[in-house]
């Protein structure tokens, strides 16, 4: 037999239609009654068999109600009997009077227990029963209430002493002129520990998401600060996703818009058909895919990458998005030509310091005997002009070597304390009588530089050679050769861009300058300037330019060309400052004259050495200094100090927080702060990057001291 769960409806319809047979029988039994009475009023009569029929009628049909009755109260208690749910009848005493088997699972009493026992003392848990015996008594009274016929939720108490989550339904209904109240409980200890589980889960998911979502914003992060470009676009190759690094390298503006931009548009004209025919099909087929190509700016200019390329798939796993990232490979280019540059000048140096000291071998031998040749021969005989010739053309055989030697850096050397500045002075009168009549020689000599550890010979060969070469660029035309020197702040990027055959540290150089205003040079001449024997002019004249290179290498210095074909020509060499020597005279005499202490100088720079150089020339300058390490610290630096703080040099590449960033916080503080930005960009480039940001200068990297003074001073004032 199918028994259906028991339901608080039900009860109440099944209570409703006993309640109606009860009452059928009831005026059944009236009607009984009456019907007696009359059929013994009419024993004496003629009319008895109609009533008896009609008697016999009423008999039968209270049998029947009787039977339906009996059968509706056998259904109703099997329906309780196997209720699912606790059914609980109590009268109006709220005393219990009905318990059925599952109320004795639920609560651990059986029913003979629970009989005739306040309803309070069995299920509702101490701290309920106040309220519980008001609500109570309340909807008996009235019959009716707010909580009648609804679903509640609440604590039930069980015989061993433990609380079980409970929803119940109470129901008052009648019995005669009397009230009873039946309670429907049913057990919801696993549905509020699966609602706490998926809460659990929820707050899980949630976590998750979360952490799945700060990973997002990490690469996100990573990707736009990356310098390597990272380009997205759709299937039909329309870009809607360029990362910085990307925008800078194709020359776009960080706020242009990229709706006219296509996937193709950045590659060269000569690989585009490649990309439609190897490079798309591959990648889809192979889901990455790596190869050398060239890409092309907005200015038409062509910038060799390494990129991979690779499809982004959607929920199904079918490709929706076309990624590349791109490397560019012109800084590691040039940096690759510019070691095997000087790796070919190396060996060139030492097969030529092998070659010279194996020839001043051979010329020692000829010189000599050539000399005691002379001593035989008488004076008036051809033979001793002719000795004499070989004797010459050895000297000079020799001289090459010299150069040879000094090329490959192994030359015999007397290093002594020198002072560049008074070494040009010197050699003032000699320079000018050795340049053409219409070259008119410039000198911008600094007084207060420092010396530096070099031989004297050697150096003088290097300024002669260039002022010379200088001179021959003109082709006889008029021009200006400009002889420089002063001191010089070298960092990575100027080592980047120089010749130097070993180690060089980053810091502050003495520089000599020899700049023309000749014919120039253009790429293929640069690339072979410092060959040996390599020459422009119509017959070579020996070593040359790879002598200069040879001897400032000796030196531990740095070479640097500048040349525009047509325009000149500028050779920038820097030598170590003596670290066994202090300044001059003059520099020394130069600080003591310094006026007063002006104010307080901030140099915000990544570069340990610069932000020293920095410090001893504005301290020299009559500045008090305070120094800091990248943007972040500037700012805490600025904050205590920024009332004394009369400007900020201030560098736009660091690490942390970047010079832009810095001077968005240095205005907050104070909006008038005056800030000079120094950078190893050029000007224009690095001043756009600030957007008119009201800076009070700019330094471009590497810089010279005499213009770093005259940018401070004039930015900063001096009193």
């Amino acid at each position: 037999m199918l028994i259906r769960p028991w339901s608080p409806s039900l009860c109440m319809s099944m209570n409703d239609s006993t309640a109606q047979l009860r009452a059928q029988l009831a005026a059944a039994q009236e009607t009984i009654k009456a019907l007696s009475k009359r059929m013994h009023q009419l024993e004496r009569g003629d009319s008895q068999l109609p009533l008896q029929h009609q008697l016999k009628f009423y008999r039968k049909r209270i049998e029947e109600k009787t039977t339906a009755l009996q059968t509706v109260q056998s259904w109703f208690e099997l329906i309780v009997q196997n209720a699912m749910d606790a059914i609980v009848r109590v009268d109006q005493n709220g005393r219990i009077q009905s318990w059925n088997p599952m109320a004795e699972r639920m609560f651990g009493y059986r029913s003979n227990d629970v009989m005739g026992r306040l309803i309070e003392d069995i299920l509702i848990p101490e701290q309920l029963r106040k309220a519980h015996l008001s609500n109570f008594r309340r909807h008996l009274s009235r019959g009716r209430g707010a909580l009648m016929n609804k679903r509640i939720e609440g604590l039930a108490l069980c015989k061993d002493g433990s609380k079980m989550p409970v929803e119940f339904i109470g129901s008052v209904v009648k019995q005669g002129d009397t009230r009873a109240f039946v309670m429907t409980l049913r057990d919801i200890s696993e549905r509020i520990a699966a609602e706490q589980a998926l809460r659990d889960s929820h707050a899980n998911l949630e976590a998750q998401v979360q952490a799945r979502t700060r990973e997002l914003h990490h690469l996100a992060a990573i990707i736009e600060a990356t310098i390597n470009s990272v380009v997205i676009a759709d299937l039909q190759g329309h870009v809607y996703y360029v990362n910085p690094a990307g925008r800078e390298m194709l020359s776009l503006a960080q706020d242009m818009g990229l709706d006219a931009l296509s996937f193709e548009d950045f590659h060269s004209p000569e690989f585009r058909q490649c990309l439609a025919d190897k490079v798309l099909p591959q990648t889809l087929q192979q889901g990455v895919f790596e190869t050398e190509c060239e890409f092309m700016d907005q200015h038409g200019n062509g910038i060799p990458v390494t990129c991979i390329y690779m499809f982004l798939s959607d929920e199904q796993g079918q490709a929706d998005r076309l990624a590349v990232i791109a490397r560019d490979m012109r800084r590691e280019i040039a940096l690759q030509q510019q070691v095997e540059h000087v790796d070919r000048l190396e060996s060139l140096g030492i097969l030529a310091g092998g070659i010279a000291h194996d020839f001043n071998n051979i010329l020692t031998a000829i010189i000599g005997n050539a000399g005691l040749a002379m001593r035989k021969v008488d004076a008036g005989l051809p033979a001793q002009k002719y000795l004499q010739g070989i004797e010459q053309a050895s000297m000079q055989a020799a001289k090459l070597c010299k150069q040879m030697l000094a090329y490959s850096g192994k030359g015999s050397r007397e290093i002594q304390p020198v002072d560049l500045s008074g070494l040009i002075t010197d050699m003032r009168s000699l320079l000018e009588v050795s340049v053409d009549k219409r070259a008119v020689l410039k000198f911008d000599l600094c007084e207060t530089l420092p010396v530096i550890d070099a031989d004297i010979t050697q150096i003088q060969q290097i300024i002669m050679n260039l002022v010379i070469n200088g001179s021959e660029a003109m082709n006889k035309h008029s021009g200006t050769i400009a002889v420089s020197t002063g001191l010089l702040v070298v960092d990575e990027q100027y080592l980047q861009s120089a010749l130097h055959t070993q180690e060089v540290s980053v810091g502050p150089f003495v520089y000599l300058t020899v700049s023309d205003t000749g014919c120039g040079m253009d790429a293929g001449i640069m690339k072979k300037i410092f060959d040996p024997f390599f020459t422009t002019k119509f017959t070579g004249r020996g070593l040359g330019m790879s002598a200069v290179l040879g001897i400032v290498h000796g030196h531990h210095g740095i070479v640097k060309i500048d040349s525009v074909l047509g325009q000149g020509t500028t050779f920038n060499m820097a030598f170590p400052i003596s670290a066994s020597h202090a300044p001059s005279a003059d520099s020394q005499a130069y600080t003591a004259a310094c006026n007063p202490v002006f104010g307080m100088v901030l140099v915000v720079d990544d570069e340990q050495s610069i932000r020293e150089v920095a410090a001893v020339v504005l301290e020299e300058m009559g500045y008090m200094v305070a120094l800091a390490i990248d943007g972040k610290d500037g700012v805490e630096v600025f904050r205590k100090h920024h009332k004394a703080i009369v400007g900020v040099i201030l560098d736009m590449t660091m690490p942390r927080m970047d010079g832009k960033e810095c001077y968005h916080e240095l205005c907050k503080i104070d909006p008038d702060v005056r800030v000079i930005l120094s950078s190893g960009y050029g000007e224009e480039d690095a001043v756009d990057r600030f957007q008119s940001m009201g800076l009070a200068g700019f330094i471009q990297k590497p810089y010279h001291i005499a213009h770093f003074q005259r940018v401070v001073s004039e930015c900063f004032g001096s009193g």
